[in-house]
C-alpha cells in the first residue's frame, strides 16, 4: 500500500468498507487520501520539485504583504496547537491497547476571526482535531471545522475504535503540518477562498493494529515531506476546510495578491 499526495488538508469520500479486518486497515489509510498531487504527484522534500522555485519566492512575497491585515505575524514553519482539554493522565495507544484520556482540541478565541491569525487558528484546530480522530475516532472536534457531508467519511473509523476493532499506535502526532510562507494566498476569482502553501507529513512510527490480524501494518508506508495547499474558505462567519471534492485548492495558482 502506497502513500497518497496530499494537496488539501481534507479527508477521504470513499471510506465506505466494512470496520473488521481488511476494511479497517484500509479505512484508517483512507482517512489521508482523495487528496490530490499539487504537481506530478510525486512527494518532495522542496517546492522546486513540484513548483517551480520562482512560483514558490512569488508566492511567499505576495503572501507576505497581505500580514498587514492582521498581526503582521509570519506563520511561516510548523503548524502550532496549545489549546487542549484534559480530562485524566493521558495513556499513549500500544499494540495491545488503544490510546487513553487524549486532551481533546477546544475552539480557539480567535478561530472565527476573518484575517490571517484567525485563519492560522483555524488551521491549528483543523489539524489537531485531525490527529484526535486518528487516536481516538470521535469526530466531535471536526464538527467544528468541515461540513456534516464530509465527516460522514469518519464513520467507519468511528465503529472501528468504538468496537475495539482496530487503533493506531506508536507515536503522539500522525500528521504534522509545515507552512511554506509567512501567510495565504487568495484564490483568484474568490473574495473568500484562500490557499496556504505547506508541507504535509506521515509520522514514518504510526502502525494500525487490527484485531484478528497479524502483523500490524505501517499507517503510511511512504513518510516523505509532501508539498500541498492547504485550502480553506470564509463562510457564515466562520472559516471551513475544503477539500478536493470542492474543486478550488487546485484550481489557486501558487502566485497572486492576498489579504484577508
Amino acid at each position: 500500500m502506497t502513500s497518497p499526495s496530499p494537496i488539501s488538508a481534507g479527508m477521504s469520500r470513499r471510506v465506505a468498507l466494512g470496520a473488521t479486518g481488511a476494511g479497517m486497515l484500509a479505512a484508517l489509510t483512507a482517512c489521508a487520501s482523495d487528496i490530490r498531487p499539487l504537481a506530478d504527484g510525486s512527494a518532495s522534500s522542496s517546492p522546486s520539485a513540484s513548483v517551480s522555485a520562482s512560483e514558490s519566492a512569488s508566492a511567499s512575497a505576495s503572501a507576505s504583504a497581505s500580514a498587514s491585515a492582521s498581526s503582521g505575524k509570519s506563520y511561516k514553519g510548523f503548524v502550532k496547537f496549545d489549546n487542549f482539554e484534559k480530562n485524566g493522565e493521558y495513556v499513549p495507544a500500544t499494540a495491545e491497547k488503544k490510546a487513553q484520556n487524549v486532551p481533546k482540541p477546544l475552539v480557539p478565541g480567535n478561530m472565527n476571526e476573518q484575517n490571517i491569525d484567525g485563519m492560522y487558528a483555524f488551521i491549528g484546530y483543523w489539524l489537531a482535531s485531525f490527529n484526535y480522530l486518528l487516536m481516538t475516532g470521535d469526530t466531535e472536534p471536526l464538527k467544528k471545522a468541515e461540513s456534516a457531508e464530509a465527516l460522514q467519511d469518519y464513520q467507519t473509523l468511528t465503529v472501528a475504535y468504538e468496537n475495539n476493532v482496530g487503533w493506531l499506535y506508536g507515536a503522539d502526532t500522525p500528521v504534522t503540518l509545515e507552512l511554506a510562507t509567512d501567510s495565504p494566498q487568495k484564490v483568484s476569482g474568490s473574495r473568500t477562498r484562500y490557499n496556504w502553501l505547506a508541507y504535509m507529513k506521515y509520522n514514518a512510527d504510526m502502525k494500525i493494529h487490527t484485531e484478528g490480524q497479524s502483523p500490524d501494518e505501517p499507517f503510511m508506508e511512504d513518510s516523505s515531506r509532501d508539498l500541498t495547499k492547504v485550502g480553506v474558505e470564509y463562510k457564515d462567519g466562520k472559516w471551513i476546510m475544503l477539500t478536493s471534492d470542492d474543486g478550488s485548492s487546485v484550481a489557486g495558482s501558487a502566485g497572486g495578491a492576498s489579504s484577508v
